[in-house]
Formats: C-alpha cells, structure tokens, sequence
C-alpha cells in the first residue's frame, strides 16, 4: 500500500491553484460538464442481451447497430459475438453501411484461464494510432515497482497475521485493549521510523481536531523544516485538506466507516480514540520529487514487541515524501493530496475488512488498489479542482503505456510498471467506469461486504446486484469496447460511455475517450500477444473502411469479441 508516481502530467497540473476552502459538503472543487450527467441510483437496464451462441449481434440499444449486420446512422455502433464452445471459434463478421468509420476489435477474455490467440493482421494498428501529442512533456518513465511499496502492499494483505497474537474475549472487544493514548503539543519531539527502520526525530508542527473529534497531528522530520523546504503554508494546507470539514478524512469516514476504532485484536494499539499522525519525512534524500510519495503500513497499529514488532511506531499513520512537497510544487502538493486520500483507503480498509472482519476478507492486492483509486476518483476533484486521477492520469496511462496502451493486462493479476502491463491504469480505469456506471450505491457495499472471501466474487456479487446478470468480465467487456473503440461520449451509447456522475455531495467528471488531454489518443499494439490474459482485453483497429466489412475472426475460448464501428 504506497504510491508511486511520476511527473508525465506534471505540466498541464503546474499550473493549478491548490484550494483551501471546502464545504461540509465536500464543495470547493471545480465544476463538472452538465451534459451526459447521471445523478443518483443507477437504472438496472442492461445495453446488452448478446446470445451466447458464437455469432455476432448487435449489441447496444439506440446507437447504430440497426440490426446484427447493419450500420446505419452517425452514431457508435457495437456488436459483440461470444464464445460458448470448449475450442476457438471462427467468427463471420459482415457490417455493411459503412462510409469510412474505423472498426475496432476487441477480444475479452471472459474465462478463468489464459488463452491462446490466434494471429490475426495488425496492419492498420498503427495507422490509426496518432502518436502522443510532441507538446505532452517527456518524462523517464518508471519501469518497476518500489520495492518498498510491495513490501509493505504484501505486509498490509497476509503478512500481518504472522504478528497478531490471540484475539481478546470478544466481551472486551470496545475495551482500550490495556493501553493509553498520549497526548502531544506543537513544537514536541517525537521519534518515527521510516520503512527501512531508520529512525527519524519528527516534530508536532501542526494539530487539527475533525467534526467528529478526532485529532489529526501533524509531524515534520526535524531537519526538514523551514521556509524553503516544509513551510508554514505546506503544513497548513495539509492539515487543513485533510481534517476540515468535507476534508479528505471527512470524506473517507462518510463513505466508509472509522478509519481505526474499537477491536478485538490484543496484539494491536488501544482502539479508541487514536489520533491520526500524518508524518512528512524525506524518503530517499535524492534531492527530487516524485517516486513514492507515501504510503500506509498496518505494522505501525501493533504495539511494539520483538523482532519486526520493535520498528512499530505504535500509530494510526501516513507516511509522506518531504521532497515532492517543496520540490514538486503545486503539482507536487497536488499529487499529495491524492496520494493522503489513496492512504487512507488503505488504512481504512485494513480496519474495515482485515481488523473487523477477518484476515480472510482483505481484498487481495488488484481490488486492494482498485477500491483506493476508485476512492481518488471520488474525492480528487473537491480536493484539487479541476483535477480527476482517473481521467487525467490512469486512463491516459492506460491508453497510452510505453508506446502500445495497457490492453493485454489480467485484471487480477498486479503487474504495475511491467514491460506489457501498467496495473494501476487499468484496474483504475475500470474502476472509474464502474464508478460512473453504477455511482455510489455500488461502490460503498463494495467496501462492506462480506458474503465472499475471494476478491472476484465479491467483485462480481457487487456488480450483480448493480446490474442482474453482469460480471465483472462482462462489465470489462464493454468498458474495453468503449475505451478500445474510442466511443464517443457525446454518442450516450448506454453502458459503453463514461459520463459525469453527481451525487450524495460528489462529482466525477465525463471521461470521454476521443478527447483526451492535449490531443492525445490511444496507442495501440504492433504484436498480437501469445496469450490473452485473464480477464483481459486486446484491440485490432481497421481503419476508414467503406461499404462492407467482413472479416473472419477467430475468438479464443472463453472470450468475447466486441466490434465497435464510429
């Protein structure tokens, strides 16, 4: 559980103007578009009933597939042909009607497994792909994960049981646990170690009391404060974003609960009345920005013992990088905002789900991550106007990694930064599509629920009960095809967009594949992949085709072809 970025959208985000001011209802961020808007309860209607036959059929509703074999009209049009059989399928595609729309491909792999694909002609991948923008700043891409941030991911999912002792009487379970809580004042001394265990002496800098009477502490490592490096004015808009009310922490606990509280666990620090500790240190001492900005780790809620136990700082803490703040300028601070609101989805679902719940119903890493970026999505434009993490950052990586997009990435396999595969992208960019297809009332029981252990089926129960008979493949399926086929989001093909979305005091902004930042499009691949990953998604593009298309495709087992014609 960490974050690591880097500075490729740091010249459109420079230029921001942090906000102070924040409404109890979370107000003060930018205004989203008026059009393409869904507010409230999502509808159930599904954009699609294709037969799982193995052939192709139309497959949304008032766009402009007139019937399984026509186009007609100016609008997008989908259609999707699934494999039912136990062996590839040819599929025989004929779209007639067309006066020079571009066809897109995309294969899903809707089963359990890897599967083989077949070849297929990528001839007219590139020349549809227009390259990046030459004004988009180039920056060093990052090309692994921080060792650091994995350790601690894989701490914060099983690691930790190995640490927690036997559970108190469950009739002591809101008791302090025997421990005491200490009080601190500004300008106090206080000793945080860092995640390699090194020991910094931090100082109080700051302290804020939330609506709900919470402390929140702000501390500074010693040595990094001062007016040309953590000021006045950085520690006074963190504490200030993060415990005002409709801050970042009021936000996490009216979506989803008590970021710690009350617990049976005797091996962790007294569960009542915690402040949290938002501790500002210098990561690396490299003398630049970025890189891991922060990061939350379970091990600082034990009490200290032997062993690992001895580096616990005995805290309910986020950890921030002092260099990307004062280095990092506005987009700096920006990024950090984002990054406190990642964290403390991290920290609260620790608590929710491995603390309350039980150690087997932690979300594995891939939903782990997805529920924190979908979180970001939520809250990242009250906190920085203007600014969405999805639109203006995952989903450009997604279409547009290392020069070929992030397409052939298995949904629940996390591979972030890997040479074909950007994870954090692709399981965002879902989760803004799913964000703005079904809102809020999917993704608060997202975060609660219970019935299953294994992430995917709580993953596709959440989306069942959201839409009767949709998975998470299906859902994939059909955000592939409006990612994949550029879609246009003024089209309003149900199911295949992604509108803006307002409710319960919380906006998303459209995201609209045809128009991403400064004229960038999506990158496409130059190599069909040996196997298609599980669930993944690939794109073959056919451009400005006149008259008749037809094509025989062959869709591997298990796998679902989308054909997306605009």
């Amino acid at each position: 559980m960490g974050s690591q970025r880097t500075t490729s959208t740091a010249a459109y985000l420079a230029t921001w103007t942090l906000a102070l001011s924040l409404a109890a209802c979370g107000g003060g961020g930018g205004s989203a578009p008026v059009s393409n808007t869904a507010k409230g309860t999502p509808t159930a209607s599904s954009p699609s009933n294709v037969a799982a036959d193995g052939k192709l059929h139309a497959a949304c509703q008032a766009c402009s597939a007139a019937d399984d074999s026509t186009y007609s009209g100016s609008c997008a049009g989908i259609w999707q042909a699934i494999n039912p059989s136990a062996s590839a399928l040819d599929v025989p595609v004929s779209i007639k009607g067309l006066s020079g729309q571009n066809v897109t491909l995309v294969f899903t792999n809707e089963s359990t497994s890897t599967q083989t694909m077949s070849s297929i002609a990528l001839s007219a991948n590139r020349s549809a792909s227009i390259m990046r923008a030459q004004s988009q700043v180039a920056a060093s891409p990052v090309t692994s994960e921080s060792p650091t941030l994995a350790a601690i991911r894989d701490f914060n999912y099983q690691g930790w049981t190995s640490l927690a002792t036997n559970q108190v009487a469950a009739i002591a379970r809101y008791s302090t646990n025997g421990a005491t809580t200490t009080s601190y004042r500004i300008g106090d001394t206080r000793t945080f170690n860092y995640a390699d265990n090194s020991p910094r002496t931090t100082t109080l800098a700051q302290t804020a009391t939330t609506s709900d009477g919470t402390v929140v502490n702000l501390w500074v490592e010693s040595g990094e404060l001062g007016a040309t490096k953590i000021s006045p004015q950085i520690v006074t808009s963190l504490i200030t974003q993060d415990a005002q009310a409709g801050g970042i922490y009021h936000m996490l606990v009216r979506v989803g609960g008590p970021l710690y509280g009350p617990n049976s666990q005797s091996s962790l620090i007294d569960g009542t009345h915690q402040p949290i500790d938002l501790v500002v240190m210098n990561f690396d001492n490299n003398g630049q920005p970025y890189g891991l900005l922060g990061y939350f780790w379970a091990l600082n809620d034990f009490k200290k013992g032997a062993g690992e136990l001895a580096y616990s700082n005995e805290s309910i803490s986020l950890y921030l990088d002092s260099e990307t703040l004062y280095l990092g300028g506005t987009y700096g601070m920006n990024q950090m905002l984002t990054t406190m609101v990642h964290e403390s989805m991290h920290m609260q679902n620790f608590y929710r789900r491995s603390v309350q719940m039980g150690a087997q119903y932690a979300f594995e890493p891939w939903l782990e991550e997805m529920s924190a970026m979908m979180m970001e999505d939520w809250a990242s434009g009250t906190i920085v106007p203007g600014y969405n993490t999805i639109r203006d950052a995952r989903f450009v990586t997604y279409m547009t990694y290392a020069g070929h997009g992030s397409y052939n990435c298995g949904l629940t396999t996390w591979t972030p930064y890997s040479t074909d595969c950007e994870s954090y992208a692709v399981n965002g960019s879902f989760g803004g599509y799913l964000n703005r297809r079904f809102g809020m009332s999917f993704y608060q029981p997202l975060l609660t629920n219970k019935n299953h252990t294994a992430s995917i089926d709580i993953l596709n129960e959440v989306i069942g009960n959201a839409q009767a008979g949709a998975t998470a493949p299906s859902m994939l399926r059909d955000f592939a095809a409006a990612a994949s086929g550029l879609v246009p989001l003024s089209t309003n093909v149900a199911g295949f967009s992604l509108p803006a979305r307002s409710e319960n005091c919380f906006t998303l902004p459209a995201i609209d594949p045809t128009s991403l930042y400064n004229g960038v499009t999506r990158d496409l691949p130059g190599a069909v992949p040996a196997t298609l990953a599980v669930p993944g998604t690939f794109p073959v593009v056919r451009s400005r085709v006149s008259g008749t298309y037809s094509e025989a495709v062959r869709v591997p087992v298990g796998a679902t072809l989308s054909v997306v014609v605009d």
